[in-house]
């Protein structure tokens, strides 16, 4: 696996490059940002390249605790990713309610899946794509395809 790839993806299947926070990041989407500002409770303009991702923080992108996540699937089970273990998946990546609509937690299996599906390089390069989705999606009716809506 391209370990320089591979620092672009957390084991929970966060993309970096996607996320508002991180140093290199590709994302341009204001909605997906100002999202992601509310969830950490900062400014947009404070929000921007301040973070240098899960993999080369060892977990602890923001340097106040290790993700347990993290710990979980790198360190204790020598893992790249959260869906190459045996208990996947698991209440780490349950979906929650709590700030539903601006955490990204409640995508992490699905990502985790299409990361499966896809193979590094194709997630990677569809990374943007998947976090319109959820910054914009919607389902006109249960059970129907993600629509993006252009104003939300």
């Amino acid at each position: 696996m391209n370990e320089e790839k591979l620092q672009l993806v957390a084991p929970c299947g966060y993309c970096c490059l996607s996320c508002a926070s991180y140093e290199h990041s590709v994302c341009n989407d204001e909605i997906a940002i100002q999202r992601e500002a509310t969830r950490a409770n900062l400014p947009v303009e404070k929000l921007r390249g301040v973070c240098a991702g899960c993999r080369p923080m060892q977990g602890a992108p923001h340097k106040n605790m290790l993700c347990k996540t993290y710990d979980c699937c790198v360190n204790i089970k020598g893992l790249n990713f959260c869906f190459q273990c045996e208990d996947f998946p698991c209440l780490k990546l349950a979906p929650i309610s709590d700030m539903a609509d601006v955490r990204r937690h409640n995508t992490k299996i699905y990502n985790l899946l299409m990361l499966k599906k896809l193979g590094l390089d194709e997630y990677i390069r569809r990374s943007s794509e998947l976090l319109t989705q959820w910054a914009r999606g919607k389902t006109p009716i249960p059970g129907d395809d993600v629509q993006i809506q252009e104003n939300v």
